[in-house]
């Protein structure tokens, strides 16, 4: 990948003792030649013929010749003399070759860190094949069944983990069927709780159907025709986007969020005293006088 840029110093730039004697045109040309040089194929090189070289610059024949020592100066010629390149743009291009590696081996890493957390495995080395062979060979074999047994090992980890969270999630029922044998013996002897309220219900974490709406909505209101109606209304919107409050945060308590909808609506809502009539009637306004204004 060809970098874009390259970082230019404009206080170092403009403080150099060669830059400092250039004049006008000097200049623009050993930006062109930096320019071009970060441009071309090898970042920081450029072409060893000096005709190209004044030809990009945008020199004379006159002005290089009297430039050329000064310009050349800031490209010295390589090993095999067929390119000149700058040394500051070559340190440059290098820093943002192992930039750009860092940068790839961290993503890698983070991707391989999110699949492990997807699928509760850890992520093993890919094995790499070397020279030898026969060496590499056996220790494959041998690591094979290890690896093959701590993914085995990893799924049911994996798979206890979430049974664990969804025992901790269910109701009172299950964790009276987790305690010892003592203690379900004597809830045994114990005389069956009468049915409770529909107001007294305990919460509970799945949506519920439109009997239990229907029915909750006829204990809080009994004896009002519009109630049922109210109940599937609540019921058809809040099944259609997922029982969420406001679209996004998940419902704790359905019934609450009943009374709350049907406190706002108007048939539902308390009708208010009516007002006192007043002790006397309001004596009736004064005729306009417009000697009273004079």
């Amino acid at each position: 990948m060809k970098p874009p840029a390259f970082l230019l110093y404009t206080g170092d730039f403009l403080s150099s003792p060669d830059v400092q004697l250039m004049g006008a045109h000097e200049v623009g040309a050993y930006c062109l030649l930096l320019f071009n040089s970060w441009q071309s194929d090898r970042p920081g090189y450029l072409p060893a013929a000096e005709d190209r070289l004044r030809r990009t610059g945008r020199l004379t024949v006159e002005q290089w010749a009297e430039s050329r020592d000064l310009l050349l100066g800031k490209f010295p010629l390589t090993t095999d003399g067929t390119a000149r390149y700058n040394p500051r743009l070559l340190a440059e291009a290098h820093r943002q070759a192992q930039h750009r590696e860092l940068k790839t081996k961290a993503g890698l890493a983070s991707a391989a860190k999110r699949a492990a957390q997807a699928t509760g495995v850890a992520p093993t080395p890919t094995p790499v094949a070397s020279i030898t062979g026969a060496n590499d060979s056996d220790t494959a074999s041998s690591t094979a069944p290890q690896q093959l047994a701590n993914r085995k090992a990893a799924h049911v980890g994996l798979a206890a983990n979430t049974c664990s969270e969804n025992d901790q999630q269910t109701g009172n029922l299950s964790f009276s069927l987790s305690l010892p044998s003592s203690l379900r013996s004597e809830g045994e002897g114990a005389a069956a709780p009468s049915a409770p309220a529909p107001g007294s219900v305990k919460r509970k974490s799945c949506p519920p159907t439109l009997a239990e709406v229907q029915a909750y909505a006829a204990y809080q209101h009994p004896g009002h025709p519009a109630a049922g109606e109210e109940a599937a209304a609540f019921f058809d919107h809040f099944e259609s986007n997922g029982w969420r409050v406001g679209g996004k945060t998940p419902m704790v308590d359905w019934r609450a969020a009943f009374r709350n909808w049907m406190r706002r609506r108007p048939q539902f809502q308390p009708v208010p005293p009516a007002s006192a009539t007043p002790a006397r009637a309001r004596t009736a306004p004064k005729p306009a006088d417009p000697s009273r204004w004079s």
